[in-house]
């Protein structure tokens, strides 16, 4: 039988679950579960990938994971490893734990996100037999911190999932969103008897449909990683404008800044800089300043077809596939 197909790409947007092999349980006691959670962390530091959902069920997990570096598989096998280990020293078993590779859909970020963000965080509740009669009772998922009822963790990141709402009440909205049922389309594709490796568009599969036919021993494509430096001067030249312009808040300034927001928005999708650093590069004291302008943005983006032409057009200048 042919391995799992694995596409992998910097910035992509996996999510990822296994199941225990023979439909055992893997998380028998709250000590496992606050381990595979510090697992997580470790390789979100060690591998710096972005964390932005997780479901932890009795037998099998969900995690909703980016990679700035294009190196899920290291994570994953880390992850899986370091779990493996301390589960069979924690109760004294031997060999693998979980059924095999892990299962990695690639999802369309701008069209499926939000929507596998949701999957996951319904799963408690979605089960043949509940978890939990509300999900709010179920903690082993980044959920109650989605909704802010519990504390967020370091290495959770919640903001790109609340910019794709495109609203200002994030966590009632994010909640309400949750309740409801799930995506049709999105149930029809996980409940398929064979999941494929990609969620997306017919646009997004059409980007990707050259990178899954070259055989993996001919290359590796990529999507180039910029710096902060090359976005930003890219911008200020387009604009005809000086970057101190796109860097400096200005206070008490009524209009759009559209340069300085464009350049928050490619800096975030183009570079793998967290939003802790683009706060610095930005002059902004919080993190909280850049997801908010990107969600200001991605509204623009929809409501304006002139904004959603030229930041496409700024975005694909930038962007560039290459082979190695």
């Amino acid at each position: 039988m042919s391995r799992p197909l694995r596409i992998e790409y910097e910035n992509a947007f996996y999510h990822v679950m296994n199941r225990g092999r023979g439909r055992e349980n893997t998380f028998l006691s709250d000590d496992d579960f606050k381990y595979f959670l510090y697992c997580i962390e470790q390789a979100s530091l060690r591998f710096n990938i972005e964390v932005h959902s997780y479901c932890l069920m009795t037998n099998h997990y969900h995690l909703l994971i980016k990679t700035p570096d294009a190196n899920l598989g290291r994570a994953m096998k880390h992850i899986n490893g370091l779990y493996t280990q301390y589960f069979n020293r924690a109760h004294n078993t031997d060999g693998a734990l979980f059924r095999g590779r892990y299962k990695a859909v690639l999802v369309d970020a701008d069209n499926y996100l939000l929507h596998v963000s949701r999957y996951i965080h319904r799963n408690p509740i979605e089960t043949s037999t509940p978890l939990v009669d509300v999900l709010i009772d179920y903690k082993w998922s980044s959920y109650s911190a989605f909704i802010k009822k519990t504390a967020t963790p370091k290495w959770l990141v919640r903001d790109f999932i609340f910019s794709l709402q495109g609203k200002n009440r994030k966590y009632a909205a994010y909640k309400q969103f949750v309740e409801y049922e799930n995506n049709k389309e999105v149930s029809t594709f996980y409940g398929a008897k064979k999941l494929l490796s990609v969620l997306g568009c017919d646009a997004f599969i059409e980007k990707i449909k050259g990178y899954i036919a070259i055989p993996d021993s001919e290359r590796s494509i990529v999507i180039k990683k910029r710096s902060t430096d090359d976005v930003i001067d890219y911008l200020a030249k387009y604009f005809c404008i000086d970057t101190h312009d796109i860097v400096t808040v200005k206070k008490g300034r009524k209009e759009k800044n559209l340069p300085r927001m464009f350049a928050i928005k490619l800096c975030q999708d183009l570079t793998g800089q967290n939003l802790k650093a683009l706060a610095v590069i930005f002059n902004v004291q919080h993190y909280s300043a850049i997801s908010q302008t990107v969600c200001r943005l991605n509204k623009l983006i929809i409501e304006d077809d002139k904004v959603k032409l030229q930041f496409e057009k700024l975005r694909d200048s930038l962007m560039c596939e290459v082979k190695i």
